[in-house]
């Protein structure tokens, strides 16, 4: 709940810091060259670095789970096996 409150205040922080600066600025993107509001920077700057955040936070996520399954697996296929033969193969009988 606290990480949510921080991230609201955060957001807040970034807006309000976006609108006190609209002026336009010149963006020079390779051969482009265009004439955008700074508050457009600002906040596709922020959408930016939080969606390369998400996307971060996820693929630590897949991995960690993925090698919770790697870890979390019963013996070794080659000790069940072993097992289960053992258990299915008869006893010689005493002589």
């Amino acid at each position: 709940m606290i990480i949510l409150i921080l991230t609201l205040v955060f957001a807040l922080l970034v807006a309000i810091f976006a609108v006190q600066n609209a002026d336009s600025v010149i963006i020079q993107f390779f051969w482009v060259t265009e004439k955008v509001p700074l508050v457009l920077v600002i906040l596709a700057s922020a959408l930016a670095g939080a969606l390369i955040v998400f996307l971060l936070a996820i693929w630590r996520e897949f991995r960690y789970k993925r090698k919770k399954a790697v870890n979390s697996k019963p013996l070794a296929t080659s000790d069940v096996i072993a097992h289960k033969e053992k258990e299915e193969t008869p006893e010689p009988e005493a002589k």
